[in-house]
């Protein structure tokens, strides 16, 4: 057999880098982009880069777990093993170990980035997408409410046309009431994304709603209003909004988009590469958006550069994907380059060959 894609070696490295201004939600608060990037070396000399970021809220890891799975777990079991049994090499990682979906995404986003390298094109060209821009939005995250006002405006100088809204933190009327100030004192054509991170209740949910549609607010969506296991909510306020429900914290596997859709609990989903695991279970869950007629948007966690590489080759293949919310390249100090280049809300896809480190 060509031994041109065994894999001979595998490295990590931890990242921590400062971001410009603390991330809050209503689950937690980010002071630092951290990671692990992870390089596979081919026995031919090509390297994959990938990375995976931790979430205890989210996807329930910590730094420490993380690392302890990516060097002792998972390493272990495709060291030696060629990627030509592409299929194979994919399911051994996926089967390694339950959950941990970071782990998971760093070692598919470096094979993935090996796979494009030797077919000598781009990961993006690999997955069926053509060079195009794609413009991200800006998410304002929890602080005095004034200074949430004020900073989209600066958001809005700063060329982003659409916001995402952390909301949950504050008393709900001032949180409905945040929305009218912000729509106040930005252009019209700016949208707005509402992310409630779980914080609220059907009932809160659907008032909030309604006093945002009679102030003609320009909302793209409202995003995960209710417990991510609340899918009975989910569907309540999917069929009583008047503005569409995106589902983030819900969907982590395709089983959950699968559940979801078929309980009509959602209008839109969010899918993000720590969450599935990777690029190939975040393909079928936005196959399967779309034969359901679901639109999906790709998202991140606080990631770092490789990660978000990815994402934007994803997003660039799949028409299916209309939002984009990959913002934390924006908000860390790194200068680190490659990938993708980014201008104001602009993401635009590397032609070099794999991810384009």
């Amino acid at each position: 057999m060509d031994e041109t894609g065994v894999i001979e070696r595998i490295e990590f490295e931890t990242i921590k880098e400062d971001l410009q201004h603390p991330f809050v939600t209503a689950l937690h608060e980010v002071r630092y982009v951290i990671a692990v990037r992870v390089r596979i070396i081919l026995k031919n000399g090509l390297v994959g880069l990938g990375s995976a970021t931790p979430n205890d809220k989210v996807t329930g890891d910590t730094l420490e777990s993380m690392s302890y799975v990516m060097k002792n777990v998972i390493k272990s079991k495709i060291i030696g093993l060629n990627i030509t049994n592409w299929d194979y090499v994919l399911q051994i990682i996926r089967e390694s170990i339950a959950d941990n979906s970071p782990a998971k995404a760093a070692f598919e986003i470096a094979l993935y980035d090996l796979r494009a390298q030797l077919f000598q094109m781009s990961l993006s060209r690999l997955l069926g997408g053509i060079p195009r821009n794609l413009y991200t939005d800006y998410t304002v995250s929890l602080a005095p409410l004034s200074e949430m006002v004020e900073e989209s405006c600066e958001l809005v100088k700063r060329g982003f046309n659409a916001l995402k809204i952390k909301l949950g933190d504050h008393d709900f009327e001032e949180d409905v009431q945040l929305i009218l100030d912000i729509a106040k004192v930005i252009p019209n054509a700016v949208s707005l994304r509402i992310d409630i991170n779980q914080a609220w209740t059907v009932s809160e949910t659907l008032s909030a709603v309604d006093t945002w549609t009679k102030h003609s607010v320009n909302i793209d969506f409202i995003e995960q209003p209710v417990k991510a296991d609340n899918y009975s909510g989910m569907r309540q306020i999917t069929q009583c909004s008047k503005l569409p429900v995106m589902a983030d914290e819900s969907v982590h596997t395709f089983e959950d988009a699968r559940e979801l859709i078929a309980n009509h609990a959602c209008d839109l989903v969010n899918i993000k590469l720590m969450k599935t695991g990777g690029i190939s279970q975040a393909e079928r869950i936005n196959q399967l958006c779309e034969m359901a007629g679901i639109q999906c948007m790709i998202g991140c966690m606080i990631e770092s550069r490789e990660s978000i590489a990815a994402a934007v080759a994803f997003a660039t293949a799949h028409r299916n994907v209309k939002y984009v919310d990959l913002d934390s390249v924006f908000m860390s100090r790194s200068k680190r380059k490659g990938g993708f280049e980014s201008e104001k809300n602009m993401l635009r896809v590397t032609e070099k060959a794999g991810l384009g480190f």
